[in-house]
Order: structure tokens, then sequence, then C-alpha cells
């Protein structure tokens, strides 16, 4: 019986071992794990991007979020008349926000009309950057008092078709030009594209807002005297945008 007694003793003793030794083994192996689990975690939360994002259009929100799993680019696409001198602030407050290794930017400038810029097919231009989201100001300024605001449209309808025709999960925006005091058919112009945009779904920034009204002579000193943007002008546009594209946890 002592040595019955004995060897079971030490059959207890050596399964007291060996589960200590494994138990060992497991507790080593999870903290080996819980570093590359923290560090996963950390590179897939892109909660801080898509809360600056929060003005977009959920379509761009959702590309955004693509864009920043996948590790690529998203690229902003700026179009319109020769005055937008705001972009460089805009672009800089953007690459500044989200890195520019996360959004990249592209500008397209054009001194002409909607009809010419159609007519010269330089739409082909902006189907080639391939842009997720395209900020377009169309030409409103060059098209005043020489097409109709129903031929400006219909070019307008041209360029985002010919863009998604390629590029089918690209977004856009509209935006008018800049203001002039007292405008009689430009304003008919800028009430034709608010409800072009409303018609069709589209995010239209209205930037006059940040302006002193059209009727209140203060908007000439944002002017130059062939009603064009002056740099406080540009200021004004520029911060309105940044604005947007950029939401602030404080607004």
């Amino acid at each position: 019986m002592k040595y019955f007694l004995t060897a079971v003793w030490g059959l207890v003793c050596l399964g007291v071992l060996a589960y200590g030794h494994i138990h060992w083994n497991q507790q080593v192996a999870v903290k080996a794990v819980e570093p590359v689990t923290t560090q996963q975690i950390t590179e897939t939360d892109f909660s801080s991007y898509l809360e600056m994002a929060a003005n977009w259009p959920d379509t761009a929100k959702d590309q955004l979020k693509l864009a920043l799993e996948s590790g690529q680019p998203f690229k902003i696409l700026f179009v319109g008349s020769s005055s937008m001198e705001w972009e460089k602030s805009v672009t800089q407050s953007i690459s500044e926000s989200f890195g520019s290794d996360k959004i990249v930017t592209a500008l397209h400038t054009y001194d002409q009309t909607s009809a010419d810029f159609i007519g010269e097919n330089k739409q082909l231009e902006l189907v080639a950057e391939k842009a997720q989201l395209v900020v377009l100001e169309p030409f409103l300024f060059n098209d005043n008092g020489k097409l109709k605001i129903e031929e400006t449209l219909a070019n307008v309808t041209k360029m985002i078709e010919d863009i998604r025709a390629q590029n089918p999960d690209t977004t856009f925006i509209l935006q008018p030009s800049n203001p002039i005091y007292l405008p009689q058919y430009y304003s008919e112009q800028i009430e034709g594209l608010k409800n072009f945009a409303a018609a069709n779904n589209l995010t239209y920034l209205d930037h006059w807002i940040a302006w002193p009204a059209t009727d209140n002579p203060e908007l000439e000193n944002y002017l130059n005297e062939d009603q064009s943007p002056n740099e406080l002008g540009y200021q004004a546009w520029a911060h309105f945008l940044s604005a947007y594209f950029v939401k602030n946890k404080e607004d």
C-alpha cells in the first residue's frame, strides 16, 4: 500500500507540473499575439478621417473609406473657370488634415464657355483623371451673356454623363462662379444651377453665403474691376470650401 500511494502521489505531481507547463505556454502565446492584434485595430481605424469628411456626400464618403482600406489615395478633382485661386488654400487645408498620402487633388481650369469646352471634348481630360470626387464650377461667369442657362445645364449634363460612362463611381459636387454686385440675368443662371443640383440629387456648395450680399456695396471690395475675385474674395471662397471639406470637431 505504501508503494502504491507513493506511485499515485508521483503521478499527481507530474500531472500538476504538466498542467502548469501547458498553461504557462498558453499565456506566453496570448501575450505574443496581443501586440499584432492591437496594431491591426490601429491600422484599420479610419474613424477620424471619416469624421473630417462628415459633410461630404455619402457616396464620396463610401469611396473614401474604400480608398483608406486599400491604402490607395482618394482623388478630388477641382474643375472650373480660370478664377480658382482659392484652390491652393483648400488643397493645403485638405492635405494638412488628411495627409497627402490619403487624399490627392488635381486642378483643371478653362477660360472658355461651357459650349466651347464641350465642343472641344475637354471633358475627356477630366475622364482621364479618374477622380472619385469632382467639384465642378460650370463656367457660369464665362457663359453669362453668351449662353442661356438651359444650354449651360445641357453642357453640364454632358460633362457628368461622359465622366460617369468611364468612371461610374465618381461623385459630383456643383458650385457657382463668384458673385457680382447687382447681378441681373446672372442671378437667374445661379438659381438655375441650384435647382438643377436639387433635381439631380447633387450636392450644391453655395459659397455665396460667405460673401457680402449681391445688393451690398461692400461686395465690390471683394472683386476686381472686371468682376473677378480679388484676394479678399478668394479668401472668403477658400474659407467656405475648407470648412466643408474638413469638418472640425467644434463645428
